[in-house]
């Protein structure tokens, strides 16, 4: 088997790359945004623990030293990570960069939300284009970026190297998008709109946030606790659900 390596900076061990699980996947994901937080903030050149990190986000410290045994080998007891080589090493486990380009996909009113819940340049991702279903909304600014209709979605410039779109449209429109999506080459559609039924077509990979099954889920929940809400536990993508062709 062949296998990949990571390469880290500030004299991490160096680990063979095996593709881990996806709720391993989801925490990397977290461990990354916490990282990516953290440099922002000016902390780059901080030592940090699995200790660490395990406390910071209410995760058992074994599970967050086996998580980042896949892109760290098992680093230095006692000594920790150098936080910027770490982050770096995780965004290579997860194919990002720093500003991963997204798309963003909604009518105007939507995506000024989406922009105020998740600023256009946060998180180590930005987002490139803003595309509505609306045609009165051409035109119009969001976060300083100009709304195009989603049917101009095919003229997407290439050279943005965007994979992902972020699709918060009507369900009506749901479906043409993704197809859309595919021709302007963009293979990743995190779902947003709440539609229980989801036809994907081949080559896209879709993660659908279905809030009114997660709620009812919760419901069930709070009412086995004694109307005493649980707390989610960190560690599975529990609100976002991978489609597959049996789900189609």
């Amino acid at each position: 088997m062949v296998k990949q390596f990571i390469t880290m900076g500030g004299g991490i061990p160096m680990a063979p790359y095996i593709r881990p699980p996806e709720a391993t996947l989801y925490r990397l994901a977290l461990y990354d945004c916490h990282l990516g937080e953290t440099i922002r903030s000016g902390e780059e050149d901080r030592l940090l623990t699995s200790s660490d990190i395990a406390g910071d986000l209410g995760i058992r410290e074994t599970t967050v030293r086996r998580d980042l045994s896949y892109v760290a080998g098992n680093g230095r007891r006692g000594i920790g990570y150098r936080l910027y080589g770490l982050h770096s090493a995780i965004q290579e486990c997860l194919g990002l960069r720093e500003d991963y380009p997204v798309v963003r996909i909604g009518t105007a009113t939507m995506l000024q939300a989406l922009e105020m819940l998740i600023p256009a340049d946060s998180y180590g991702v930005s987002s490139v284009a803003y595309f509505s279903e609306l045609p009165e909304e051409v035109g119009i600014v969001v976060g300083e970026r100009q709304v195009a209709h989603v049917t101009e979605l095919p003229n997407l410039d290439p050279d943005l190297d965007a994979q992902i779109a972020l699709v918060a449209c009507s369900k009506t429109w749901l479906e043409p998008v993704l197809e859309l999506l595919l021709e302007a080459g963009i293979t990743g559609a995190f779902v947003l709109t709440p539609k229980v039924r989801l036809a994907v077509p081949d080559g896209m990979s879709v993660r659908h946030l279905r809030m009114p099954c997660d709620m009812k889920t919760l419901a069930h929940t709070c009412a086995a606790r004694g109307q005493t809400p649980m707390s989610i536990t960190v560690g599975e993508p529990a609100r976002s659900w991978p489609v597959t062709a049996a789900a189609r």
